[in-house]
């Protein structure tokens, strides 16, 4: 399980210093989401990109709308750097912090890719940035659908053994907004009409390479950093790690054509606006 906590420490880190291939495995999703940012998005205002980890998204809103001011803000002062490093215009700004007690204008827009999954108490959370929104602001974000719809995820899974019984309820995590029920129940829990939810299916380009085999070694090069198969290959040690290592890559050959390795991803597209008055 990854918390909110985790993301100003080593699991930021690791998405830092790894930015490339995170941003390459959302390469086909991106420009769906910002299509759906951009389809509710006012033309001013002020525009909030809830952990908006290396800036892409929050870049390209910006872009599509230069007099609204942008704000990106994320938990990893690293990730922020980066941010800062790869992305410079005069309506964008970045801030390491907690978008749930930083001091932010009046929200016109609030949106995040894959930025929402890991609040402790979602319903507190999203109610909070109710009240930190405009009447009628609308909330656009993406995050996964069920593991078992990622094929990514699934495949992981398969090589590293059983993942261990969930927990009764909620716990934060990557599919902690997998079931579309749950997730319409808290966001009208906590203040936001849903008007919108699109099952998005994309490809997860987990790694490339000048040959396949080269691509099949990139991809568990960044498996062994970030998602389900990194602990797992971190808590063990000598011929067990060759082993779990050559398990997981004979899974990921099945997936390797055209110097890539290429598998189905699945997410949810959530388009929403804040109701009435704040409470």
């Amino acid at each position: 399980m990854t918390t909110a906590g985790d993301w100003s420490g080593k699991v930021g880190d690791v998405w830092a210093d790894e930015w490339p291939r995170t941003e390459r495995s959302f390469a086909d999703l991106a420009p769906r989401l910002t299509q759906a940012i951009l389809s509710v998005a006012p033309e001013r205002g002020c525009f909030l990109d809830l952990g908006c980890g290396i800036g892409s998204t929050a870049a390209a809103i910006a872009l599509a709308r230069p007099a609204a001011r942008v704000d990106g803000i994320d938990l990893s002062a690293p990730m922020i750097a980066v941010a800062n490093a790869r992305h410079a215009r005069a309506n964008l700004h970045f801030a390491a912090g907690d978008a749930l007690t930083a001091a932010l204008p009046t929200a016109d827009l609030v949106f995040s890719r894959h930025g929402v999954m890991f609040f402790a108490d979602p319903v507190a959370a999203f109610a909070h940035l109710r009240r930190r929104a405009a009447p009628g602001a609308p909330l656009v974000f993406s995050c996964f659908r069920a593991r078992q719809e990622n094929e990514w995820a699934r495949v992981l899974q398969d090589a590293i053994g059983p993942a261990p019984a969930a927990a009764a309820g909620y716990a934060p995590g990557p599919f902690a907004f997998a079931d579309r029920d749950f997730v319409a129940d808290l966001l009208a829990a906590a203040g936001w009409r849903v008007e919108r939810v699109d099952a998005v299916d994309f490809t997860y380009v987990a790694g490339e390479g000048e040959s396949d085999t080269a691509a099949i070694d990139d991809a568990l090069a960044f498996f062994a950093r970030i998602g389900p198969a990194a602990p797992a290959i971190r808590a063990t040690h000598g011929d067990e790690r060759l082993t779990l290592r050559a398990r997981i890559a004979s899974r990921l050959a099945r997936y390797a054509t055209d110097r890539r390795v290429a598998m189905p991803a699945a997410a949810w597209i959530w388009t929403a606006r804040a109701e009435g008055e704040p409470a």
